[in-house]
């Protein structure tokens, strides 16, 4: 698909006298500020000078600062040390992630002020930043209308589309989802029409699959414009300029990805082009209608993108940005004349733009602006503003002493590690309560990247710290095996061809192994180990029942037996299994709309059996998140928190017997994801929202067009 890229070549003269190494890939990303990927990819695309031990392992490499330096200065463009980072748009191609989505974004419950419309931070240059949307309940998932008052987006409380009025601050609510209680029906992705009087949206619908629908910016006249259970997943892109047909991308229950038109008038689909499991993280089309542009990886296992763009009838492509850097797409400018683009190829993410005349690139890229940070690209309005979402949150693993008999809190919670601040969580105690593990996502990841995350084990004694990179995607979970020498990870295939699936890392090597995949009919949420660590007690959904199932696996046969079936609206989390190994704790929950009925902290048999309900929220507003046994059995813990609010979440404490619930002295914003500590008295768990982001805009920043061509000429 595209020309092999020249690696540049930097060649290490003999050693430098007297000078002290750097011994490892971890020293040498510390010293120039990165992280272990971003060091790699340089060694291999830009030459950075890394040397290797004779006979010794491969990566036993070693670096001298001078060395290192002496590339930093002949680096074109000039070494910038701003964080490498850059989260992107595309959700997980699955039908549970309706569901996972919306259980992860509740998280929103607390945020920064609103700054009010015309607070602005105005550039040097004359370009002007400014907030149009913060606080609770904002969401990215939209795109501005083309004169930039509207913003349409999911309510994520009920699952409705909403629109929000970017002048007033005004929010609105396009469909009834909100008004009925059984529904797991959920809006997401909206795109207005050219004249601003229809948006186009995604739709999870009650079958547990994705249509494509149309309705009234006034909330009339909706209806369904596509639907085909063959599809995992679609999102509307575009409309054409003569708003008859909607360009869209699917990803079919096979995996592959695909780029289309959708009419109007009868919902037909004509497919442009059809993509493995890779997928292009932002399409836009032109303003004129004729082009498609779009970014994509094409190199399989590498995160580079290049950006290429497409004949509005699929005849023709031609790559637009092709470098060893990564570039990722933000979108066409109102002219169709540029493309403007982010780039790391200076250091840190930039933004650029590059000309376009008949689908292919004129001239060479131009910086724009430096150091962009962190973007999620929304779209253009017709007078140039660029709207964009900016991640603002953090989540971190903290430690809390508790007297567990009393509830009292001896000691404030501290943060576990001082690494990867603001992008830890899932911490889990070994068994010996000797180590602790927990894992590190990109924070780009918060924007759902796919981008690998860490998994790293600590131990308690020294301090040290051991990085594994499993090659997974979005783990959701890890559990310490019985013997302490693997952990149970629940993640996504490197390739993403398989919804959430369980694998097994070694804890001394990091090998990772498959144990069980599941496909597009369903992913497997948590898994715990048995007492004798034979044996795996896990969940999964399932497209066909549209419920969710309890189930036994025994690892050496394979053989599986079900302990229990829920059906939607009820799903399952906050599996946890008794010290004694005789009882599974659950939680049953469902969006804020739901039944209350449906968030219930409850435990059965190990073996199978009914279910005892321990605790119920009443509130609409209210759910349970993060459940752990006490080391002696008697009770449970668990943290209940509020959505949309700005009220930390607090811990609770539950007899495994039945009874009142009480509420211990650990509150925290985020609070989630807990593990006690096999002594009883240190209690590990997540704290902080992720998921926090803000809308802003872009003015003033592009060039005329003619002022532009003269640079070309020149």
């Amino acid at each position: 698909m595209t020309e092999k890229k020249t690696e540049k070549s930097f060649q290490p003269a003999e050693a430098p006298a007297n000078a002290a190494p750097l011994e490892s890939w971890k020293e040498i990303a510390a010293y120039l500020k990165r992280d272990d990927r971003t060091v790699r990819r340089w060694e291999k695309s830009e030459g950075l000078p890394v040397r290797r031990h004779l006979h010794q392992a491969r990566s036993s490499v070693y670096a001298y600062p001078s060395e290192l330096e002496a590339w930093k200065a002949a680096r074109q463009p000039g070494f910038d040390q701003a964080p490498l980072a850059m989260p992107w748009r595309r959700p997980l191609p699955a039908w549970g992630f309706a569901l996972t989505l919306l259980l992860a974004l509740v998280s929103v419950a607390s945020g920064p002020i609103l700054t009010p419309p015309g607070a602005l931070a105005q550039e040097s240059s004359g370009m002007v930043t400014r907030q149009v949307w913060a606080g609770p309940g904002v969401d990215f998932h939209g795109v501005p209308s083309a004169d930039g008052r509207y913003l349409p987006y999911t309510d994520w409380e009920t699952g409705d589309l909403a629109v929000r009025d970017l002048l007033t601050g005004e929010n609105r609510r396009l469909t009834d989802n909100h008004n009925r209680g059984d529904s797991v029906e959920i809006a997401h992705a909206a795109v207005p029409s050219p004249d601003g009087q229809q948006v186009a949206y995604g739709w999870f619908n009650k079958e547990f699959f994705y249509e494509l629908r149309v309705i009234g910016i006034d909330g009339s006249d909706p209806r369904v414009l596509y639907r085909n259970e063959e599809m995992a997943y679609l999102q509307p892109e575009a409309w054409s300029p003569d708003a008859k047909h909607i360009l869209a991308q699917f990803t079919r229950k096979d995996g592959a990805n695909q780029i289309g038109w959708v009419s109007v008038a009868d919902g037909s689909v004509q497919m442009l082009k059809t993509m493995d499991w890779r997928y292009p993280f932002e399409v836009s089309l032109s303003p004129d209608g004729h082009f498609i542009a779009y970014d994509f990886a094409p190199e399989e296992h590498s995160p580079q993108r290049d950006i290429f763009v497409l004949a509005a009838d699929g005849s023709r492509e031609i790559p637009l940005v092709q470098h060893p850097a990564n570039d990722l797409l933000l979108g066409w400018a109102p002219d169709g004349k540029r493309i403007l683009f982010a780039s790391d190829r200076t250091g840190s993410m930039s933004l650029w733009v590059v000309g376009v005349a008949a689908g292919a690139p004129e001239g060479s890229p131009r910086l724009v602006k430096k150091d962009i940070g962190r973007v999620r690209p929304l779209g253009f309005t017709r007078d140039g503003a660029f709207f964009y979402a900016v991640p603002t949150g953090m989540s971190d693993v903290y430690i809390a002493t508790l007297d567990l008999a009393t509830g009292t809190l001896l000691a404030p919670p501290t943060k576990a590690t001082e690494r990867s601040v603001g992008s830890t969580t899932l911490p889990a105690w070994s068994p010996d309560g000797k180590y602790l593990a927990y894992v590190s996502p990109p924070l780009d990841e918060h924007f759902s990247t796919g981008l690998d995350s860490r998994i790293i084990i600590q131990s308690v004694e020294t301090g040290e710290e051991r990085d594994f990179s499993p090659e997974l995607k979005h783990i959701g979970g890890i559990r310490w095996s019985p013997d302490g020498r693997s952990l149970l990870v629940v993640g996504y295939d490197k390739n993403r061809l398989y919804n959430q699936s369980l694998y097994r890392m070694d804890t001394q090597t990091g090998e990772v192994i498959s144990i069980l995949r599941s496909h597009y009919e369903g992913s497997i949420y948590e898994a715990v180990p048995s007492s004798d660590g034979m044996s795996i007690f896990y969940h999964r959904d399932d497209v066909a029942t549209k419920g969710c199932h309890f189930l036994v696996r025994d690892l050496e046969t394979g053989q599986e037996k079900e302990l229990l079936r829920t059906v939607a609206p009820s799903f399952a989390g906050g599996l946890a299994l008794s010290p004694d190994g005789r009882q599974l704790a659950f939680v049953t929950f469902a969006p804020a709309a739901f039944d209350p009925e449906t968030r219930a902290l409850k435990v059965m048999p190990a073996q199978g059996g009914e279910a005892r309900e321990l605790f119920r929220v009443e509130d609409k507003s209210e759910y349970i998140r993060g459940v752990a046994w006490t080391p002696d059995g008697r009770h449970l813990l668990f943290t209940r928190a509020t959505w949309p609010s700005e009220e930390p979440g607090g811990l609770w404490r539950v007899s495994a017997e039945g009874g009142e619930a009480q509420k211990l002295g650990l509150a925290l914003d985020g609070l989630r994801d807990l593990s006690v500590h096999p002594g009883g008295r240190q209690l590990v768990f997540t704290g902080g929202q992720p998921y926090k982001p803000e809308i802003w805009v872009l003015e003033n920043f592009l060039p005329k067009p003619e002022a532009q061509a003269a640079r070309l000429e020149e």
